[in-house]
């Protein structure tokens, strides 16, 4: 079915829709000229000369320059009409704060908002990690946002103007069909990068990454996005031998999660990295422990707790492995080992 988009109060003239045009074919014509001159001078692969690229109007680090696209900046609703043709229509879009508020106004038929979301969006933006990945706004032949309520909610917490793709002039019936599909996760991302233990690890940088930001329980309202946790790898590649090490561990001794045991391999090996080693090899084999040791402690009550079918709260393994560590380095034993439920998580030492 095709359909035009129809004029709203405040429409554009017909003479904008025919100016925006004509930015778009002239912004096209500068490209393929460009690209010619390019081409019959030998200079390399067949790309746009930069300077023929569309001006950015905003400093925004979460934009990069996007070759061979067209972009186009309307500053309301209206000028976005005035880009409709006959049927959906798809462009790169400027999306600054203003016209995310008022395409917001629009928003009357989409599901709850969830905030968390939008702070992680924003997050995003504004460390410079969003991208244009083809997922695209969409708002509907009458004008209704379908799709992407998330994102304008945050291009106006970020408070910068952001490059997005956008589909305009969709028949509303189409929503029913939209985000259907399983969502793609942190694990899955690092698993395309061809990472090892790529589960294992995306558990471990999510649990890092809220270490980092004071969440010692894990239960903190905010989770990093992939961008996040990608970035934190990058930062610290040492982390995939923590995840190699808790895999490891692991499967000598199953009883407290990857995802805790590679965290604490992260902490402990930053403090002394052959204690470190010492440590996890002890735990998983238990060879050569006396009575007293805090390892035996921890392996008995781990053990004692997953017999009686107990189960443990991330939190509670993680302080009880930082209790073991904590005594292992001051050298005291240890023949019981506790850790009241709700009790604040210890530092490692």
């Amino acid at each position: 079915m095709t359909a035009s988009y129809p004029a709203r109060a405040g429409q554009a003239a017909p003479d904008l829709h025919a100016q925006l045009a004509d930015q778009i074919r002239e912004h096209d014509n500068h490209t393929r000229a460009a690209l010619t001159a390019t081409h019959d001078e030998g200079a390399g692969p067949l790309t746009a000369d930069p300077s023929t690229q569309s001006a950015k109007p905003s400093a925004n680090p979460s934009r990069k320059e996007n070759k061979m696209t067209t972009t186009v900046s309307p500053a309301t609703t209206a000028e976005l009409d005035a880009l409709a043709a006959d049927g959906p229509t798809a462009l790169v879009i400027t999306v600054i704060p203003e016209l995310a508020k008022a395409l917001l106004k629009r928003n009357t038929r989409n599901r709850k908002l969830r905030e968390r979301a939008v702070g992680d969006y924003a997050r995003d933006m504004k460390a410079g990690h969003w991208t244009i990945n083809g997922e695209a706004i969409k708002i509907s032949v009458n004008g209704d946002v379908l799709d992407g309520q998330h994102r304008l909610y945050a291009v106006i917490a970020a408070e910068l103007a952001v490059d997005m793709f956008i589909v305009i002039g969709l028949d509303e019936a189409t929503q029913e069909t939209m985000d259907s599909g399983r969502k793609r996760t942190t694990g899955d991302a690092l698993a395309l990068r061809n990472e090892t233990h790529a589960v294992t690890l995306a558990a471990v940088l999510r649990r890092v990454w809220a270490w980092q930001q004071g969440d010692y329980r894990f239960k903190g309202r905010q989770s990093p996005t992939t961008a996040e946790c990608t970035q934190l790898l990058a930062d610290h590649p040492e982390l995939r031998r923590s995840a190699e090490i808790a895999n490891r561990t692991r499967n000598a001794f199953p009883h407290i999660p990857q995802s805790v045991l590679g965290t604490a391999h992260f902490l402990f090996n930053a403090i002394n990295p052959d204690e470190c080693a010492w440590f996890f090899q002890r735990l998983a084999d238990g060879a050569e422990l006396p009575l007293g040791h805090p390892l035996l402690a921890l392996r008995t009550r781990v053990t004692s707790e997953r017999l009686d079918a107990v189960r443990l709260p991330e939190d509670r393994h993680m302080a009880y492995l930082i209790r073991t560590w904590n005594a292992v380095r001051d050298g005291a034993s240890l023949d019981r080992l506790v850790h009241k439920a709700g009790s604040p998580v210890p530092q490692p030492k």
